[in-house]
């Protein structure tokens, strides 16, 4: 993967900077936004489409699971799309390979001062920044009451930490035989889990892994003691969050920690599960930290359009057609004015309403948690097999995270 990448990135550096003829064809990506908003995009498209007679923008909506592989496979081929949605792993990935058009170059500083500082320096590696941030989503509870109900648990009172939060899964597991969680542990979502714990992942020269540490063994062995009881779906770390929404909108899962938007989803493909939705802050780990994933949009070096590709993506994140998005779904801008509209503030009563004004409470102390280091691909695929390797009795929780940390420290 990280060959393939420098690979690409190096032979169409050149390639990036052949000039198209008018008008310029912009191919733009989204990740998993149709059906729900196929409305709001093309509303977007054909707005900036008016305003710019020069520009013609064809829309492809991508599947998360085939987005890394699709846009590798595009740009080797020489048909790289121009404007790409990410997320902040995805970006820093492509930015370590020299793939994508650093936005602190190509964007003006009076447009970078309508983002929030923390979320534009989200999408920083190596002192630059590669993305420019599209929408945040800080996560929330969503809890099934008649399930809590039916544990005898009291829905007016939902878990507050991150320790009442496994403890109210395994008392609904244990009395309704319905799984309470799936934690999130798949893939390196344990490496937030850390910092949310108060624990950070790397030493403060970040040439150093920390992980291996009693209170990181202790955690993740909590985890794996847990799936050895069955108190979590034997397909949690291969499905993650897809999974997860999947068994919730079935009636098959009591609680869900997620970004607020799925909500659509389950108020659409299951009525009935809806209805017992309530919504409540996410609980809190010790570290009193809660992860912010932010969707950024990046532009390939190899696009053709590279100018006309900036001026697009910061045309999609600005504070008007931000502030429109959030009013299609349950997400947060990235924009310090948009942030400030008063739709953000008024609490209403339906689950997505409620999600609403808890997300925009939770961004006081909310970041996004993803790690960012050297040869990034080669270490989160370490620590992944480490985790699995644990939980799958390969190794015990000591001898992989050791593992781990000692791949690391060879790299960092």
């Amino acid at each position: 993967m990280r060959r393939s990448l420098a690979a690409v990135a190096i032979a169409l550096l050149v390639a990036g900077t052949a000039a198209g003829g008018p008008p310029a064809r912009l191919e733009f990506w989204t990740i998993s936004l149709e059906p729900y908003f196929t409305g709001y995009i093309h509303h977007l498209i054909d707005g900036y489409q008016r305003a710019h007679p020069d520009v013609a923008i064809r829309w492809i909506d991508v599947q998360p699971q085939a987005v890394d592989q699709k846009l590798l496979a595009s740009i080797a081929g020489g048909v790289s799309p121009d404007v790409v949605n990410l997320n902040t792993e995805g970006t820093i990935r492509l930015a370590e390979a020299r793939a994508l058009v650093d936005m602190d170059a190509a964007v003006p500083g009076s447009a970078r001062a309508r983002y929030f500082p923390n979320i534009w320096e989200s999408l920083r590696y190596g002192g630059r920044t590669y993305g420019i941030p599209w929408y945040v989503v800080p996560n929330v509870l969503a809890y099934n009451r008649g399930l809590f109900a039916r544990a005898g648990l009291d829905p007016a009172h939902p878990p507050a930490t991150t320790d009442a939060f496994v403890r109210a899964a395994e008392t609904i597991k244990q009395r309704t035989g319905v799984y309470g969680f799936m934690p999130n542990i798949d893939g390196v979502r344990m490496l937030a889990l850390f910092q949310e714990e108060g624990l950070p992942v790397l030493a403060p020269d970040r040439r150093h892994a920390l992980f291996a540490g009693a209170a990181y063994v202790a955690l993740l062995r909590r985890y794996v003691d847990l799936y050895k009881r069955d108190m979590f779906p034997d397909d949690t770390l291969q499905r993650g969050y897809l999974g997860a929404t999947e068994r919730y909108a079935g009636g098959r899962l009591a609680m869900l920690t997620t970004g607020p938007q799925f909500l659509l989803r389950v108020k659409t493909d299951s009525p009935d599960v809806y209805r017992e939705t309530l919504v409540a802050p996410a609980p809190r780990g010790r570290g009193n930290v809660l992860d912010l994933p932010t969707m950024d949009l990046v532009v390939p070096l190899a696009s053709r359009h590279r100018s006309e590709a900036v001026q697009f993506a910061l045309f999609v994140t600005d504070d008007d057609n931000q502030l429109a998005f959030d009013h299609q779904v349950v997400i947060f801008p990235s924009t310090r004015r948009a942030s400030a509209d008063a739709f953000f503030s008024q609490a209403g009563a339906t689950p997505e309403d409620r999600a609403r004004a808890i997300a925009a409470r939770e961004l006081g102390t909310a970041r996004d948690l993803t790690v960012v280091v050297p040869h990034s691909d080669e270490l989160l695929r370490v620590f992944k097999e480490a985790v699995e390797n644990a939980f799958y009795g390969r190794m015990t929780p000591e001898q992989a995270l050791a593992w781990a940390a000692r791949e690391w420290d060879a790299r960092l």
